[in-house]
């Protein structure tokens, strides 16, 4: 077995025949063995002074810059808004979430005047069996509780972001600090 400190490679004859670079070392199998266990462990093959092969323990990766830090941050912040309110409205479809501005729509028609057009409510009323008022009251209240809570979220959102985006004014180790400061944690109001 061979290896080459130019390539960081190993080589052998009978596979690589005469494309084996010029400055390859000869190794033992056993101590090829031992470099390949040691990489399994996380070492990493680097050549010694002398060209031979040796396992070190790898450089720790580099810190994050600044930029990386500020956009995992600003991921984390929206991540974080999303799963609290997507968990909120699990037990609603996609498909059904996009008439929820209808049905809001309809309700408050139906709020102003019983006799109001309002397709989709009648039609979920019906499917329900119950009254149209009744569901219009209940579409309504939802909203309304939507409304405060999204609102809520949100609003920790904003100020999240908010408080990141005050990180471009500072200096660059300052604003390390500050963006690593930023503790997204979302809580919902009294009663949500």
């Amino acid at each position: 077995m061979h290896y080459s400190p130019t390539t960081n490679g190993f080589y052998h004859p009978a596979i690589h025949s005469t494309n084996i670079p010029a400055d390859v070392v000869e190794i033992s199998s056993a101590d090829h063995a031992a470099l390949m266990a040691a990489q399994a462990q996380g070492k990493i093959i680097r050549p010694d002074a002398n060209g031979y092969p040796v396992a070190v323990t790898p450089p720790p990766p580099p810190a994050p810059t600044r930029a990386e830090l500020y956009t995992a941050k600003q991921a984390e912040i929206r991540d974080g808004a999303e799963t609290i309110l997507t968990r909120l409205a699990t037990e609603y479809g996609a498909l059904e979430r996009q008439t929820w501005d209808q049905q809001a729509a309809e309700a408050d028609a139906l709020q102003a005047n019983p006799d109001a057009p309002a397709p989709l409510v009648r039609a979920i009323a019906a499917a329900r069996g119950m009254p149209v008022a009744d569901l219009a009251s209940r579409i309504l209240a939802n909203r309304t509780a939507w409304v405060a809570v999204s609102g809520h979220v949100v609003g920790q959102r904003l100020a999240y972001q908010d408080a990141l985006e005050a990180t471009a004014s500072l200096a660059e180790d300052a604003a390390i600090i500050a963006i690593q400061a930023i503790d997204p944690v979302y809580a919902l109001p009294e009663g949500g």
